[in-house]
């Protein structure tokens, strides 16, 4: 986080939010959204933040305000939409998101919240907005893994580009993972906390020495259960959190319980291997770009809607 100086409102903010010469109060409300408030102060600090990135040079601070805004209300929509949905985020998740940012920043979880002081947060108030950005980042992943590419997806997508006459995207090599997959779906009659206590005593078991494919067969809800939970994953095809276990896990290592926002997760790496048929690469390319068009696309359709339905006051 940049160290800033406090300055008044007027010298940030004046062109877009004042009422004809009057100077608002720096912490005064500037927009409710469905109940959650939005003050000048919240407006003020992401103006900071925007104009620490170097793509905003040029930009003018009536402008950053605007964006500011439109950032903030967002956020507020994503956060309510996700406590909607019945999202949570415990304490021992904001402390270890505290610990991933405080050693991203090359400093300790005490220095940050040093740091956030000065940005006008106490400790509870950085706590609560770290937790916010948690269920933001669930909310979208939520959307996001909800996205399925199939094969004839991609089948259809090169008929159309040929019979168009456009070059469809040639493709690189990339690695597919061969592991074993325990894999616990989440539900409305099977909460997430639920679950997760039945993949802790799971990977109990597994410490113990119970063979891992024989409790994916017995308890895994996928189809790979009937494989012992034998399954290829392609580089880029799975969750945030999964993906990065897939590369951290050696040959013969098994990781710990893994949480996304439609299962818990177990792994047990079985082998790597670099796929180079150009025949293939050529699919998961047109697989990444069918996937990320869809997600952006449910991601723009969710927030116009969320927008549509907020109950919004300005102030």
């Amino acid at each position: 986080m940049k160290h800033i100086k406090i300055i008044t409102l007027a010298s940030l903010l004046a062109i877009h939010f004042q009422a004809a010469a009057e100077i608002r109060v720096l912490n005064g409300v500037a927009t409710e959204v469905n109940a959650s408030i939005i003050t000048y102060g919240d407006i003020k600090r992401t103006v900071r933040l925007l104009r620490s990135n170097p793509a905003s040079a040029g930009i003018a601070n009536e402008e950053l305000a605007k964006t500011a805004k439109q950032q903030l209300m967002e956020r507020a929509l994503l956060v309510y939409a996700a406590k909607q949905k019945g999202l949570q985020v415990t304490s021992a998740e904001i402390n270890a998101e505290l610990n991933r940012r405080a050693t991203a920043a090359h400093t300790t979880v005490d220095n940050l919240f040093n740091q956030t002081k000065e940005l006008g947060w106490s400790r509870d108030a950085y706590r609560l907005e770290v937790a916010k950005d948690l269920l933001v980042e669930r909310m979208i992943d939520s959307m996001n893994e909800s996205v399925k590419v199939s094969d004839n997806d991609i089948q259809a997508y090169i008929n159309q580009a040929q019979k168009d006459g456009q070059v469809v995207p040639s493709g690189n090599p990339y690695t597919v993972y061969n592991v074993r997959r325990i894999v616990l779906k989440i539900n409305e009659n099977n909460k997430a906390a639920a679950v997760g206590d039945r993949m802790k005593l799971i990977a109990k078991s597994v410490q113990s020495g119970s063979d891992f494919g024989t409790l994916a067969k017995r308890y895994s809800q996928e189809a790979a259960a009937a494989q012992n939970g034998v399954v290829e994953l392609p580089e880029n095809s799975q969750p945030e959190k999964v993906e990065a276990m897939l590369q951290l896990l050696k040959v013969g290592e098994t990781s710990a319980p893994i949480q996304t926002t439609q299962n818990w997760q177990m792994l047990q790496m079985l082998g790597k291997r670099t796929e180079i048929d150009p025949t293939k690469t050529q699919r998961e390319a047109i697989r990444r770009l069918l996937v990320r068009k869809e997600q952006q696309k449910q991601q723009t359709q969710f927030m116009q809607q969320l927008m549509h339905d907020a109950v919004v006051n300005n102030f």
